[in-house]
């Protein structure tokens, strides 16, 4: 079973830990529901971990701009289940965790 909270701005969070090529890190990430990848980090978080290198993608955004970006690849543990996911980098402070990440994880009742 997996569980999280909601902060103080009422956005829903869970944990989950993310392995690079240099460490690992406990993230706390908000769980939006409008992002269909897996991870966006913060830069400050990403880059001590030593993320591997991945590829680059077109996304857009929801005012419809459309951004090319570097990605990266990490191991992502959520509860109890560990999958390579790609990562997108951000200058945000908050991770944001999507539902590519969720899909696995979550039972319907």
């Amino acid at each position: 079973m997996i569980s999280g909270y909601f902060d103080d701005a009422g956005q829903p969070r869970i944990a989950a830990s993310v392995f690079g090529n240099r460490g690992e890190a406990t993230i706390d990430a908000v769980i939006d529901t409008g992002f269909n990848g897996s991870l966006c980090l913060p830069l400050s978080l990403a880059i001590p971990l030593g993320l591997e290198l991945y590829g680059r993608i077109n996304y857009e955004l929801a005012d419809g701009t459309i951004k090319r970006e570097l990605t990266f690849e990490a191991t992502i543990r959520l509860g109890e289940t560990v999958n390579r996911a790609e990562i997108f980098l951000t200058e945000s402070e908050d991770a944001l965790l999507g539902s590519e990440l969720l899909e696995p994880v979550l039972k319907v009742i």
